[in-house]
């Protein structure tokens, strides 16, 4: 990729007046892909979970099997097939996000669901890991004008930098990018969140992590180093036959959990600067330290290294002055162990 297309790109922007990126907190996608079966029920279920959880977006998948799939794999558009939805019933559920404060996402894996996007207003274009070395693709989804989160899985280094190129070419600033492992589930060792830091050196805008892990620890590991956007799959169901998306989602049982431990992840990473705490600010008084006199010292006396050394607790003068006293004259008495402070010296 040419220098000059990675320096097109926005250090930071908004998503529906979210901001993303570095000093803004994660922007956390709960992920519902296929998970409702085509069920506007379940769907509705699967869009008051994130709600209730306080994520900030809900995103599905939209595709046509015939388009998406080729004839040959019948099986596959088969089990797809049902769970697909129209275009009213991806604007019902755009409508209820809309009411419950929720931004709304969807992943166009086709051509003939790229004008759905448009027409449902979507804040932002998720792309799937699926368009790794699809270029052309991905040209046509930044026509939208949209802001981009582009999940890698299978990508190495060559097909993010075409990815980036593409979207830099078709004039797309607003671009984030998510380490993504597609497995379901990952293994440990496959995770990789140092991979989040060769894509930032790769790229100026956002890194996030799209998860399929089992559980939150690797979501949360993310967010510690820094990750501008987590995406989530979230379930109702479990040991669905013919699905793999439900073995590594979280499910109302945990996924309000996962959204208040992000939080207070955010909480405990701080501002950054080393500086005592608030809460911290009495320990000082106990657990630093003061000059005291080593043995009981009469007025008149002429301090020496010897008669000094430092002690709890921290409300006199700070151990680092100690020196300050070698070779002054005592002004009045003072008793051995005690402390020592300046008005007792010449």
């Amino acid at each position: 990729m040419p220098a000059n297309a990675s320096a097109a790109f926005a250090t930071t922007f908004q998503i529906g007046g979210r901001g993303i990126g570095a000093g803004f907190p994660a922007f956390v996608i709960a992920e519902a892909g296929v998970a409702h079966f085509g069920d506007m029920g379940l769907a509705r279920d699967l869009l008051n979970l994130t709600a209730e959880a306080g994520a900030d977006a809900f995103k599905i998948q939209l595709f046509d099997v015939e388009q998406l799939i080729a004839a040959q794999e019948t099986e596959w558009r088969e089990r797809l097939r049902p769970r697909n939805l129209t275009l009213d019933e991806a604007a019902e559920l755009k409508a209820h996000c809309d009411d419950a404060g929720l931004l709304f996402l969807a992943t166009a894996h086709d051509d003939s669901r790229i004008e759905w996007l448009e027409h449902l207003g979507v804040a932002a274009i998720k792309v799937g890991s699926g368009e790794r070395n699809n270029p052309a693709f991905l040209a046509a989804l930044a026509a939208l004008g949209r802001p981009m989160i582009v999940s890698t899985g299978m990508h190495g280094e060559a097909d993010v930098a075409e990815a980036l190129e593409a979207l830099a070419t078709a004039g797309t600033r607003e671009v984030a990018l998510l380490h993504c492992v597609t497995s379901y589930p990952v293994p440990d060792t496959d995770v990789n969140l140092r991979a989040m830091d060769r894509l930032c050196e790769m790229f100026p805008g956002p890194v996030g992590y799209s998860d399929h892990t089992p559980n939150h620890l690797a979501i949360l590991a993310a967010v510690a180093r820094g990750a501008a956007i987590v995406e989530k799959h979230i379930t109702i169901h479990r040991d669905v036959p013919d699905a793999q998306d439900w073995k590594v989602s979280a499910g109302p049982e945990d996924f309000p959990e996962l959204v208040r431990e992000i939080r207070r992840v955010e909480t405990l990473l701080g501002h950054g600067r080393k500086e005592p705490a608030v809460s911290e600010v009495a320990a000082a008084d106990w657990a630093t330290k003061s000059v005291v006199l080593t043995r009981g010292r009469h007025a008149g006396h002429c301090l020496t290294l010897d008669d000094l050394t430092a002690k709890r607790p921290g409300t006199g003068v700070p151990a680092n002055r100690l020196k300050e006293f070698v070779g002054r004259v005592m002004k009045r008495d003072v008793e051995a162990d005690a402390l020592i402070g300046f008005e007792d010296i010449e």
